[in-house]
Parts: structure tokens; sequence; C-alpha cells
């Protein structure tokens, strides 16, 4: 039964090619976290080819059930920057190695997790400081469960050894891919290592992208080809990068471009010129407009003669009009003899004047007592009499028609006038019309159509005259055109017949072009792919090449890694695994966060079956960065739980983003644990939760068993660092006493000659940074950083030691320290710490001391 998706993609691993095999071994490795040169390894495989080193992963035997117990790690030399000859000796219960951050503590994690087979690999270096860094050599001791201790040396060249493989590490990296937001209120979990079937695929899917365009860089890298004298099929197949097997040999048989060829495109060339000069269509063009001019001349002529009859009709009828209107006018004048005193009294003036009276009277009211036109009074009967005939006269209907007769033939006569007679006739139309003649007349039909417009001018102009005269008469008839007329036709036709003609021979002429230009387009071609050979040669090697990358490309597919994830998921996130990880979630205070399995309707390449994560209440986002450090810690202890392992628990750094409070329930909750437990910590308040468990005891040693028997041992290691190149030095915990590092400080201060400057300005920091608690503060941590059960001290409070002058002599000592020898500078070359300045501060701490 298998226990972690590791062990299913292992299996399926076996079956794969290199370098898929490759990628799911690393992916295993890696924990989904694959390097960039591991992922070129593999892509360079794909594109070319190259050979691949395959390790197998050494995954636990999740069918073993012995036990194993970690007894000792030993640096002797090669690791990074740790101090030599360094050995950790694991308590059966809890081992937990304490420092700063740069420490070196990491070092000690890296070499554990990567004998063990941690969930990631890390690189472990040699010492970067070292001018020839030596070898790695590490013995790790261990002991099976009613075994002998066994001791193996491990020089850094593998990873995942036999056995020791059973125990389970925490890191950072066990959070990669493990948790994704599915909406705001939550969280998706693929535990047990599921969330490498997505990792696996997205990086499956990032070589088939790599591999695709790599194939369009094949593509962008082929010549450019002149494609213009190609004919289009083959055109189109090198435009769509798809050249069949046809059109590659067709392409290759045209290759060669003989001599007799050459000869022959420069001939067809030549008679499609001299056919091209040949403008037909010029022609044509010309006799069209020819044709157009005879046309509109025989239109001018037909619509003159019907213009000029009309004008005779209208003139005639108008005329009669006014003769008539005049005499009804006179006839009204004499009813009116009174007028007949006015002088004048016919023209026009006069009629304005009596017309402007008449309107001004309808503008007065005494029009009937004073004259409208002098304004001065009527006198007598005949004044009155003569007024009132003005009025009379004007309201006679004979003046009206008389005046609407004069406006039409005024308006006749602008008409007459506006019309034109005049012909323009183009040279060439001239020479046509000069060819041709009238039957039975020698003159020529231009002089015939020039005197023929030069009578409808003159009839223009006597129009116009009998008008001013106000008298028509007609002399004689306008000229008859029907003649002419059919003779302009008859040249129409002729010139349409020349313009069919023409168009036969256009016809024959574009046919003759359409074949010359298919066999210039068969020469051209051939002289263009015989001059592109090499470019085209060059263009079908990179073609190859880029068919071969796409092949290869789409054979690569998650389809398997899809249903093999659906599997693993349908068979490892059990009810069991549920209940277990509620359990840890509660017993970590997270009892508002509810756990499911249901569908959650992954992506590609992974189960749709998920746990599913939510809250309780209505906060409608899902996790702090507090939250999710929780949520993987029980996690972990529940695959831990469920897996029934008793083995080794390696965690580094897990309460990163804790408060303390959950930080506190974590470690009660490790205490709790059966398995041995290894733990690499910089959190000051975690390691306070281990000194103030009620059940359980920190022990005084770390070089030997330790004999009390309440709970369970704690042994707890101080990692420090002693300068650049001296990490990882490992001290008894319970001695970071000021007392301590003091009698360490004159231990090395009697050494002749004295050399240990580095170490000894080290020492004094930490001892004034000791003094601090254990003086100053008198041991008393802040009540809000405490996770002690017994609140405050108050007697103690009292005993705190915060003179000016003891600080400032801790503060001269500490600065000097850290800047005198524990820096590369100016000061630590000009003005070191001698012996005598080393011997007077360690008195200054004595007497703060006592």
């Amino acid at each position: 039964m298998k226990i972690n998706a590791k062990e299913y993609l292992k299996e399926f691993a076996e079956s794969q090619p290199d370098w898929l095999k490759f990628l799911i071994y690393e992916v295993i490795e890696s924990n989904g976290n694959i390097s960039d040169d591991k992922k070129l390894e593999v892509y360079n495989n794909l594109i070319n080819g190259s050979t691949l080193t395959i390790n197998e992963p050494n995954i636990n035997d999740s069918n073993s059930s012995e036990e194993i117990r970690i007894i000792s790690l030993e640096h002797n030399k090669g690791v990074n920057a740790l101090k030599q000859s360094q050995t950790i000796k694991f308590q059966n219960d809890v081992t937990i190695l304490y420092g700063l951050n740069g420490a070196g503590k990491s070092s000690y994690f890296k070499v554990l997790n990567e004998i063990v087979g941690g969930n990631q690999k890390k690189k472990v270096s040699s010492n970067i400081y070292l001018e020839n860094p030596i070898t790695i050599d590490v013995n790790i001791s261990f002991k099976e469960k009613n075994k002998s201790i066994q001791t193996i040396n491990w020089d850094g060249n593998t990873r995942s050894l036999d056995i020791l493989n059973k125990c389970k590490v925490f890191d950072s990296s066990y959070l990669n891919g493990l948790l994704e937001t599915r909406k705001a209120d939550s969280t998706l979990i693929q535990p047990l290592g599921l969330n490498l079937f997505s990792s696996l695929v997205v990086l499956i899917d990032k070589f088939k992208k790599q591999l695709n365009d790599n194939a369009d860089k094949k593509r962008l890298e082929k010549p450019t080809l002149e494609l213009k004298y190609f004919q289009n099929e083959i055109k189109t197949s090198f435009e769509n990068n798809q050249i069949s097997d046809s059109i590659k040999t067709q392409i290759e048989n045209l290759f060669d471009f003989t001599a007799e060829s050459t000869d022959n495109l420069i001939k067809v060339k030549k008679e499609i010129e001299d056919l091209k000069q040949i403008n037909i269509q010029d022609k044509i063009k010309l006799k069209q407009s020819d044709k157009s001019d005879i046309e509109s001349i025989k239109t001018y002529i037909e619509n003159t003669h019907k213009k000029l009859s009309e004008f005779r009709n209208n003139i005639k009828i108008e005329l009669e009009s006014i003769t008539k209107h005049k005499e009804a006018n006179e006839l009204a004048k004499k009813q009116f003899e009174i007028l007949s005193t006015i002088p004048n009294n016919d023209n026009s003036e006069w009629k304005e004047f009596i017309q402007s009276g008449e309107k001004y009277t309808s503008k007065v009211e005494d029009s009937d007592k004073i004259c409208i036109y002098c304004r001065q009074t009527l006198r007598d009967e005949n004044a009155t009499a003569l007024i009132r005939a003005y009025g009379n006269y004007l309201k006679d209907e004979s003046e009206q028609k008389l005046n609407n007769s004069i406006k039409t033939i005024n308006q006749l006569k602008k008409n007459i006038e506006a019309f034109s007679t005049s012909l323009i006739i183009k040279k060439n139309i001239q020479d046509i019309l000069d060819k041709n003649k009238l039957e039975g007349n020698n003159e020529s039909f231009y002089s015939v159509i020039l005197k023929t417009n030069t009578q409808f001018t003159l009839e223009r102009e006597k129009l116009i005259e009998q008008i001013k005269v106000g008298n028509f008469k007609l002399e004689n008839d306008l000229p008859t055109i029907e003649i002419i007329t059919s003779k302009l036709n008859s040249i129409s036709v002729s010139i349409k017949k020349e313009i069919d003609t023409l168009s036969d021979d256009k016809t024959k002429k574009v046919s003759r072009i359409e074949k010359l230009e298919t066999s210039l387009k068969r020469l051209q071609e051939n002289e263009s792919i015989n001059k592109q050979k090499e470019n085209i040669k060059k263009w079908f090697e990179a073609d190859i090449l880029e068919n071969k990358i796409r092949k290869k490309a789409s054979k690569i597919n998650t389809r398997s890694i899809t249903e093999l994830s659906k599997q693993a998921h349908s068979q490892l996130l059990t009810e069991t695994l549920k209940e277990s990880f509620k359990e840890e979630l509660s017993f970590l205070g997270y009892n508002n966060l509810k756990v499911k399995i249901e569908n959650a309707q992954g992506g590609k390449g992974t189960s749709s079956t998920k746990l599913m994560l939510s809250k309780s209440n209505d906060i409608k986002t899902i996790l702090s960065e507090g939250e999710q450090k929780a949520v993987v810690l029980a996690l972990f202890i529940a695959e831990a739980k469920i897996q029934k392992s008793k083995n080794p628990i390696i965690l580094d750094d897990p309460v990163n983003s804790l408060d303390h409070r959950i930080a506190g329930k974590f470690a009660q909750r490790l205490l709790k644990l059966e398995n041995q437990v290894i733990l690499f910590n910089h959190n000051r308040l975690f390691l306070d939760a281990f000194e103030t468990s009620k059940e359980n005891h920190i022990c005084k040693t770390i070089d030997s068993d330790c004999n009390k028997s309440k709970g369970k041992h704690i042994r707890v290691y101080q990692v420090n660092s002693e300068g650049q190149n001296i990490k990882g030095v490992l001290r008894n915990y319970k001695s970071n006493k000021a007392k301590e590092h003091l009698s360490e400080i004159k231990r090395l201060l009697q050494n002749s000659p004295f050399e240990e400057e580095m170490k000894t300005a080290s020492l004094l920091r930490k001892t004034v940074e000791c003094v601090i608690d254990e003086v100053v503060f008198n041991n008393q941590l802040p009540t809000k950083y405490s996770n002690k059960n017994s609140r405050i001290a108050w007697a103690e409070l009292k005993k705190l030691k915060n003179d000016n002058e003891t600080i400032d002599k801790l503060e001269n000592i500490h600065g000097r320290a850290s800047g005198g020898e524990m820096h590369n500078g100016t000061e630590n070359n000009e003005n070191p710490i001698e012996l005598e300045e080393f011997t007077t501060m360690v008195s200054v701490i004595e007497n703060i001391m006592n």
C-alpha cells in the first residue's frame, strides 16, 4: 500500500522514456522545485538526445515496520564553514539545535536532510572560504529496533541512505504547491505529495511549449526567399511552411536553368514588350471619342433646329397677344376721358406714378379730401374726379393682361439671348467631316454644317430684333437638317465598325500575351529557383529540423499522469486523513476551520478530488500567512499519524510566521509524539515553550545521558558562530551563561602566545549579552513574550540592575569587541584589542556580576 504520491510517480517513471523518467525523479527529489540546470538537461535530451545521468530516488519502503533512531551526527570536515570535529548526540526523545540565523545550524540540517532523503534536495557546499576546499567527511550513526548501532560515512555525493530514509522531514519546501486558494473563503489542500502531479504537468507543458518555441525559432532561422516568381502552389507551401515531398521534388527539378532557357526568357520578354507597345486600347478610346463627338454634333443640330422652331411659334403668339391687350387697354382709357388731360399718360413712368399713389392711399385716412400726390386740399369736382379716375384706371384688367404679356415677351427675349448657337468642332472631327460630302454636293460636309449653323445664328438674331420692334414677320423657313443628321449618323456607324475591328485585334493580342506570360512565368520561376538554390536547400534543412522538433512536441502529453493523479488522490485522500487533520487543527486552536473531501474540479493534470478547507464564519479572506503555516504543520503531523510511523521527525524552523501562542501549542504537540524529534530552531519563544513544559525537562548535559526521569528528555544545543570561517560551534544551551563564557575567555587568555583574538571577542560579546539577561533584567522575560505558567515574579523584578554606569560599561565593551575584532576593517587593523585590554574588560564584567 503506497503512502505518498512519490511512490506512485517512482513506479510510473520506470516504464517512461529517459527524459520523463529523469524529470519525474528530479521532481521527487526536489519536491517539485526542480533546478534550472536539471530542466536544461531534460530539454537538451529532448532536443538533441544528449545523455542523461538518471539517479533513481531512494524512497522509504512503506511496507517496512522496523523503527530506527538516529544516534549521532559527526562533522569531521568539509561542510561549508562548519567547525571541524563537531558531534551532535541525539536524544531518543527530543533534540533541539538552537541558534540565530547565520550561526551554522542550517548546514547541519542540510546534511541531515540529504542523508535521510528529505522532502527537497539541498545543496551541501564545501567550505567556500578555503583556497582548496576539502572533501566532505561526515559520520551518521543510527540504530534499528532490536539491532546494534550502525555508522555510515557520508561524502556528500549521495542522498537518501537506506533505512535512514524512513525519517520524515519538514522544512519550508513542504509548503510548495500544497495550498491552493479556490475562492475567497476556501482553500484546497493536496497532502502526501499529491501536489507533485500538478507540478509535473506544469513542467511537461513548459517543455512542450519550449519545444514549440524552439521550432518557431528554427522557422525564423530559415533564409528569406524571394517568392515573387513562384507559382501559387509552391509560394503558398513556403508561406505556410508546409512543403510536401511532391512539391519539394518539383522545386528540386527546377534547380537547373540552361543557356537555352535563358535565350527563351529573353525572346519571350521581347515579344511581350513589343505587343504591349501596340496600344490598341488607346486607338479604341480615340475612335470612341470621335464617335461621341459626331453624335454630339448631330444632337446639337437637332436640338438647335427644334428650339429655334419653338422660339418662332412663341414669339408669334406673344406679340399677337400684346397687340390684342393694347387695344383693350386703349379702349379702357377712353372710358376715363378725364385722364386725357394728363400728358404722356401711356408711358411706364406715369403708370408707376399712379400705382404708387394707389398704394399710399391705403396708408392714410384723409385721401378723400386731400390729394394723395401733392397733399393739397381737393377744391373742386374735377380734381376729385381725376383722382378717382386714377384708381379706377389701375383696377382695369386690360392693363394687367397687357403687363403680363409684356413680361412674357421680355422673358422670351432673355431666353433667346441666353440660347447659344456656338458650335465648336475639334480639329480631328473637322478632318473627318472634310473627308465626307453630301450626295450631289461637292462642298465638304464640314462647310455644310458651318453654313447651317450660321443660318441658325442669323435666325436667332432676327428673332431677338423682332421682339425689340414688336413685329413678327416670317421671312423664310429654317434650314432642312434631315440630310445632315442622316450623314452624321452614317459617319457614327462607320466609326463603330472601326471600333469593333480594333476590339477584335485587341482580343487576339491579349490572348497571345497571356500565352507568352504563362511561358514567361515558368521561365522566371525556373530562373528564380536556380538563383536561390543554395538558400532553398538551407530552407529545406531548417524545415526538417523544425518538423523534427514539432514531431517530438506532438508526442508529449500529460494524459497518463492525469490518470495516475486521479488514482493516487482516490487512494490517499481518505476519511482517516481528514479526521486526523481536523484533530491536529483543533489541537493547534483552529476549531473554526472546516475540513472536507470534495470534488474541487481541479485543472489539467490533477484530480478533481481534494481536501477543502473553509472558515465557519463570514470572514472572506481564507488563510493568513501564519494560518497557512499552522495548517501545514497540522497536516504534517496528520500524515505521520496515518502512516503509523514512529521513525524520526526532523523539522527546520517550523514556526516562522506563527504567533507564540500557536508555537507553544505546536511544541506541546511534538512532545506528545512517540517519534524521535530533531528540531532546528532560531525562535526563542518556541524554545521557551519546551523549557516551560511541566511534564518534560531540558537536559543539563549534551555529552552524556541525563539521569532525570521527569517526562521526556529534551537536549538543546546552542549553535554559535565564531566568525565568518567558523560556524556551527556546538555548546550546551544550559551553559549559555556569562559565567561559562568568562571561564572560557580566561582559558584562552592564558595561552601563550595569545592568538585567539577573534574567538575571544565573540565570547566577550556573548558574555555581555548574557549579563544583560542575567544581571540587568535578572532573568526576567516580559510577560507578553513569556510562555511560563507562573505569572509575574514581583520579588525578582526588584533586583533589576539598570543604573547608567553599568549600562555604559556593558555598551562600551560590546562595541569594542564588535568593532575591534569581529570585523575586517580599519579599526581591526589600526586599533586591535590586545591581551591586556581583554583582561581589563573581563574584570569589569566580573565586577558587574558580583
